[in-house]
C-alpha cells in the first residue's frame, strides 16, 4: 500500500516539474504600419550650378602712363557715381598743355598775319599792281594757316582730353572689390587698377541645358541656393535667345537678394516638365555604401529592399523611385 502511495507520488512530482520547464507562448508580433507608395504626376527639376555677379562690373583702367600720384579707394570702399577713385601724375601732361597752348597762340598770329596779306594782294590786284599769281599764293597761304591753326586747337585739345584721364572716376554707385596698385605705381594703358561692382540687386548667372530653357520666361521663379544652405525663389531676370554651341546651354539671369557676395556658386533647380513617377521621401531612404533601399512592409513584418533612384523632386524633399518599388507597397520611415 505504502508502495503504490509513493509510487503514485513520484510521478505527481515529475509530471509538475515537466510542466514548469515547458516553454511560455511567444505574443503574437503587433501590426506594422506602413506609408502606401503611389505613381503620382510630379513636377521634374534640373539642377545647376550658377555663380553670383553684380548687375554691373567695370575693371577700372586708365589711357595713359602716369605714376599714381594719390589712391582715395580701397577694397570695400563704397563709392558713389562721379567719386574720385584715384588720380594720376600730370607733370607731362602739364607740359605738352604748355607747348600746345603756345603753338595755338602762333599759328592764331600766323593766320591773322596771312589774312592781310591776302586782303592786301586782293586790294593790289584790284589796282592791276600785282599779277593773279601773287594773289592766288596770298590765299594758298591764308588756307595753310587756317589749317595750321586747326592742327594746333586739335592739339590742345588732345591735350586736354588725356589730362582728363588723369582723375579716375566711379562709372555708377557700387563698392570697390579688388585693388591692384598702390600709390607711387606706375600705372599703363591696359592695366587693371581697380575693380568696382554695382550695388543693388545682384544676380545668378545661370548656363540651363537647351531643353529647360526652352520652357524659361522673364517672370518665372527658380528655386536657388548658396554654398551655406540659403534659399530663395528668384524671379528669372533674362534668358537668352541663343544657346552655347559647344555646351548647349542656355544663358540665364536670376535677381538675387543684394547681401549675396559675388562670386560664390549657386545650384539652381530649373523646371524640366511632368512626369508620372514612384516618390518617396529623401527620409526613408536607407545607404549601405553605394547600395540605396527602403524598409518594406511585409507579411512577415519588415524588410529591407534595394532600390535603385533618379531624380530628386519637390526641391530635394522627395527622390523619383526607379525600380524596386511598386506602387501599393508600403513603406517605413
Amino acid at each position: 500500500m505504502r508502495s503504490g502511495l509513493l509510487i503514485l507520488g513520484v510521478a505527481a512530482l515529475l509530471t509538475a516539474c515537466g510542466e514548469s520547464h515547458s516553454p511560455a507562448a511567444s505574443p503574437p508580433q503587433a501590426n506594422v504600419t506602413g506609408i502606401p507608395v503611389v505613381a503620382e504626376e510630379i513636377a521634374l527639376h534640373v539642377p545647376v550650378e550658377g555663380t553670383v555677379v553684380a548687375r554691373n562690373r567695370a575693371e577700372i583702367t586708365t589711357r595713359m602712363m602716369a605714376r599714381v600720384s594719390a589712391l582715395s579707394a580701397d577694397v570695400g570702399s563704397h563709392v558713389r557715381r562721379g567719386e574720385v577713385l584715384l588720380r594720376l601724375g600730370t607733370e607731362d601732361i602739364a607740359a605738352n598743355r604748355a607747348k600746345a597752348e603756345a603753338a595755338v597762340m602762333a599759328a592764331s598770329a600766323a593766320l591773322a598775319e596771312a589774312a592781310r596779306h591776302a586782303v592786301r594782294m586782293d586790294t593790289l590786284l584790284a589796282q592791276d599792281v600785282v599779277p593773279q599769281v601773287q594773289r592766288d599764293q596770298a590765299h594758298l597761304m591764308l588756307t595753310q594757316a587756317e589749317s595750321q591753326e586747326a592742327v594746333a586747337e586739335a592739339t590742345l585739345k588732345e591735350v586736354e582730353t588725356a589730362g582728363s584721364y588723369a582723375t579716375i572716376r566711379a562709372p555708377f554707385d557700387g563698392e570697390v572689390v579688388s585693388r591692384f596698385v598702390d600709390e607711387g605705381d606706375v600705372a599703363a594703358p591696359g592695366m587693371p587698377l581697380l575693380v568696382v561692382e554695382e550695388s543693388g540687386p545682384r544676380e545668378g548667372r545661370l548656363s540651363v541645358p537647351v531643353e529647360a530653357a526652352a520652357g524659361l520666361a522673364p517672370g518665372d521663379t527658380i528655386r536657388v541656393t548658396a554654398l551655406g544652405g540659403r534659399t530663395v525663389h528668384a524671379p528669372v531676370r533674362v534668358v537668352a535667345q541663343g544657346a552655347d554651341p559647344m555646351s548647349r546651354t542656355v544663358d540665364v539671369r536670376v535677381i538675387l537678394p543684394a547681401d549675396w557676395p559675388t562670386g560664390v556658386s549657386v545650384t539652381a533647380l530649373v523646371p524640366a516638365g511632368l512626369t508620372r513617377a514612384i516618390t518617396i521621401p529623401i527620409g526613408a531612404v536607407v545607404r549601405r555604401g553605394q547600395l540605396t533601399g527602403v524598409r518594406v512592409v511585409t507579411a512577415d513584418g519588415v524588410s529591407l529592399r534595394w532600390i535603385r533612384l533618379g531624380r530628386a523632386v519637390e526641391y530635394g524633399d522627395r527622390v523619383e523611385v526607379l525600380s524596386g518599388l511598386n506602387a501599393g507597397d508600403e513603406i517605413v520611415l
